[in-house]
């Protein structure tokens, strides 16, 4: 069986992290609700869902996945849906949790049924005549209510938290939100999201309802030492040997995104024993990766195309430089602008203390190609 796996993560296939395990943990149990922030596929998923699986029974934990959401309708019922299955997992008696949770939730239409080989508990959730705006404006206070009565506190998940500014309605959901989450005394907020500028943006300008409301933690790179450890680790429990150089060279080209990096092992560890080369492998990955990579690239314009093909050969420390503009033809400083501008709200490229890069490691090396 491999030992390396895709999607959320389980403890055993989980690499460390265990400084952001213990600040989340210990934020949510105090209250201080808090933002994490990466790129895609960078492991927040995972690790939330680590932190909540260490905090329960003491807190039941409520994950709401906002990822599909494309009206304010959406958004509530996914917030209730998963509120309500949450309540009804840590219930003793399930029997009268309807009529339980109904009594707070009085706005919304629950129905209950469950699962005839597991007993789960599995709701149906209607938000009735009322408009999405009202039960927004209430479904914080009513879930804090919830908790006051029942002696509980819940860890609320929001993930793809940015989402929500994808919608017509945007600013006065999050004034709602913010409302409810400002006033609650029994419920911790972890947010995370993919889309890092327009996060920060939600929770650094002044003018935003969500403006220093929230710790804000930037999940950083995983460090490579300890990545490579790892994988010597996860190799060995399937019964091979991986030299430290086979995973250096795994998480070099990697660049140690957490993603990429377990599909490259989990490629290798298939194709190892046959006698496959990392270099096998990794070309392996590129050409896995070519759909998803293309798919990005169409819906760019021409335009943003040719810069985003100039960011990834050139790794400029300045956009804006005319050696750089020049070499490159992307025209006047005011497209490049506006084309940058795109570019950074769909998290495609990141300014870090070198220059200007691709945030995607393998998008990076299928532009290049």
């Amino acid at each position: 069986m491999n030992p390396f796996g895709l999607g959320v993560a389980a403890r055993d296939r989980f690499c460390n992290r265990a400084a952001e395990i213990d600040l989340l943990t210990r934020n949510m149990l105090s209250g201080i609700h808090t933002v994490v922030y990466a790129p895609r596929r960078y492991g927040k998923s995972s690790l939330a869902r680590l932190v909540l699986a260490d905090m329960e029974p003491g807190m039941t934990s409520v994950y709401v996945d906002l990822f599909s959401i494309t009206t304010p309708d959406d958004a509530a019922e996914k917030i209730y849906r998963s509120i309500a299955n949450a309540l009804g997992r840590t219930a003793a008696d399930k029997s009268s949790l309807v009529a339980r949770i109904t009594s707070i939730f009085k706005r919304l239409r629950l129905s209950l049924e469950f699962d005839q080989t597991s007993g789960t508990p599995d709701f149906s959730v209607s938000l009735g005549d009322a408009a999405a705006e009202i039960h927004l404006e209430s479904v914080i206070a009513n879930l804090d209510a919830y908790c006051a009565a029942n002696g509980i506190k819940v860890c609320l998940v929001l993930d793809e938290f940015q989402e929500i500014c994808n919608l017509k309605e945007s600013k006065k959901i999050e004034a709602l939100l913010r409302g409810g989450m400002q006033t609650a005394q029994h419920v911790s907020f972890m947010m995370l999201g993919s889309r890092r500028t327009i996060l920060r943006d939600m929770f650094e300008d002044r003018k935003r309802p969500f403006y220093k409301s929230a710790y804000v933690m930037k999940l950083s790179p995983m460090p490579r030492d300890e990545f490579a450890e790892y994988l010597i680790r996860q190799f060995a429990v399937g019964d091979l040997i991986l030299s430290r150089e086979e995973a250096d060279q795994i998480i070099t080209f990697t660049e140690a995104y957490p993603y990429y990096t377990q599909k490259l092992a989990m490629l290798y560890y298939d194709m190892k024993r046959p006698g496959a080369s990392v270099a096998e492998a990794q070309q392996f990955l590129l050409e896995m990766e070519s759909a998803d990579c293309e798919n990005i690239f169409v819906g760019l314009t021409n335009h943003q195309k040719r810069l985003l093909r100039a960011i990834a050969l050139s790794h400029p420390t300045s956009i804006f430089a005319t050696a750089f503009l020049t070499t490159h033809r992307l025209g006047s400083q005011g497209g490049v602008q506006s084309s940058l501008a795109k570019l950074k709200k769909l998290d495609l490229v990141e300014q870090d203390e070198v220059g200007w890069r691709v945030t995607d490691p393998i998008f990076c090396k299928w532009l290049k190609r």
